[in-house]
């Protein structure tokens, strides 16, 4: 009875020391993964800030990762310029204002000049409330889109040819 009672016992022990164990090795491997995960996400953030080619030249739109390297008070200072030459900044992201002003030192000609030679359509803001009537009309709600949404289904519309409805039914 002494050596039953001693094996479950020792069982148990053994049992609960295994257990323990097996919970110590779960964490360690939890903690090896994460930071496996923090590795690749840094090394992923890296590639993703990394420079590249700008094909802005050779296609209509071009989405760029390049970090953007110019200050908030300096885009600031372009955006607001390009609004003084009768321009919408909002038509341009961060990166492309960046890449605009290098472009423009390089060629040494004043902002007004380069956006003009960019030949940007314009689009006032009449248009783009026709546009959301238009959409709404259609059983598209425009209220869920921001403005430069329907600027860039209006300039795809008018490069194709297409009403705003047809080309915002594509995209769904």
């Amino acid at each position: 009875m002494k050596n039953r009672k001693a094996f479950f016992l020792i069982s148990a022990l053994i049992l609960l020391v295994g257990i323990i164990v097996f919970i110590q090795l779960n964490n360690q491997k939890e903690a090896e993964t994460k930071a496996s995960t923090t590795k690749s996400t840094q090394a992923a953030d890296v590639y993703s800030k990394s420079s590249v080619i700008d094909h802005s030249d050779e296609t209509d739109v071009s989405y760029s990762y390049e970090q953007i390297t110019m200050s908030m008070e300096k885009l600031g200072k372009y955006r607001s310029e390009i609004e003084q030459a009768g321009f919408d900044s909002t038509q341009f992201t961060d990166q492309e204002v960046q890449t605009m002003v290098e472009k423009i030192k390089k060629s040494g000609q004043s902002l007004k000049d380069y956006l003009k030679e960019l030949d940007i359509e314009t689009i006032d803001d009449d248009e783009i409330e026709a546009a959301r009537e238009s959409l709404r009309a259609a059983g598209i709600d425009p209220d869920k889109m921001h403005n430069n949404e329907i600027v860039e289904l209006l300039k795809q519309a008018k490069k194709e040819k297409k009403s705003v409805v047809e080309v915002a039914k594509e995209k769904q």
